[in-house]
């Protein structure tokens, strides 16, 4: 949540009228915010459900969990955890404020703020090792070091929730860059170096080897979800004072609505691997 400190205290015994903080009065920015949190929540919780599903199901037949699935797996499980608590997150916002609530919802954006882009760096990670070294990749497949790796995300995701819950302002300041800061050079890194890859050893423009259709895929899901979730709170935090110099009106009209890319990121991002999948035509 990549704001200023905000005066957005809420106390269930004192509703008041600073309910919505100093945008009392510049609600444009809060409006688009709530509703368009609440769009992606409705398609994306759907669609993370029928992701997890498809997952399963592989299982089930028979298929082995591939290294990539277990990224897969853990970031639909993030998605869908965060998605599903945002329409109880805008409830507790608009009418009940409770400020237990308050803090779980802090909690719960570390998942949307902070693992999201993690993961998304192990998949590209994962993807890189796999095309530009496929000799290493082939000897160590294992899902151990995946395994790990997810343990790794989710134990920095928890700490930085619990931080936020107890220091109301942490989501508000530079700390939320940090972990932008090591997922973002990584996600770009390695999406360069999959194309350059794949277009060095395929420059008559043939058709790719499946497993090499497949990483491109996945890199071009990544390269849509770092050019429309993670680069726009990044330039606004950059960039911010530059475009609104008045603190009340970047809070509510930039800093606010800014918030609903990476929310859009957890929706849009399982379409897109049921798209890769074909599920989407076969739903339709």
């Amino acid at each position: 949540m990549f704001l200023r400190p905000l005066n957005l205290t809420f106390n269930h015994s004192e509703p008041s009228d600073d309910m919505f903080g100093h945008c009392g009065d510049l609600m444009a920015g809060i409006v688009v915010w709530a509703s368009l949190s609440a769009l992606f929540s409705l398609v994306g919780c759907p669609a993370c459900g029928a992701v997890l599903w498809e997952l399963v199901r592989r299982q089930r037949s028979g298929g082995s969990m591939t290294p990539n699935s277990v990224f897969m797996l853990n970031l639909t499980i993030m998605d869908l955890v965060f998605l599903f608590f945002v329409p109880f997150g805008l409830c507790n916002f608009f009418l009940w404020h409770i400020k237990s609530i308050l803090s779980l919802s802090n909690f719960l954006y570390a998942l949307n703020l902070a693992g999201r882009p993690l993961l998304t760096a192990c998949i590209c990670l994962d993807c890189y090792v796999a095309v530009v070294h496929p000799v290493t990749y082939s000897r160590r497949k294992s899902l151990t070091p995946r395994i790990l790796m997810a343990a790794v995300v989710w134990t920095i995701t928890a700490a930085q929730g619990i931080m936020s819950t107890v220091f109301d302002e942490l989501n508000h300041s530079a700390w939320a860059m940090f972990v932008y800061i090591i997922a973002l050079p990584a996600i770009v890194i390695c999406d360069v170096s999959i194309l350059w890859t794949l277009k060095k050893s395929n420059p008559a423009g043939g058709e790719l080897h499946p497993s090499k259709q497949k990483a491109l895929q996945i890199i071009m899901n990544s390269m849509v979800m770092t050019i429309f979730s993670y680069v726009p709170p990044v330039l606004v935090y950059i960039l911010g004072d530059l475009i609104i110099s008045d603190e009340k009106e970047y809070d509510c009209f930039l800093a606010i609505p800014i918030l609903v890319t990476p929310t859009a990121g957890s929706a849009i991002m399982p379409l897109l691997y049921l798209g890769n999948l074909g599920a989407l035509r076969s739903f339709c």
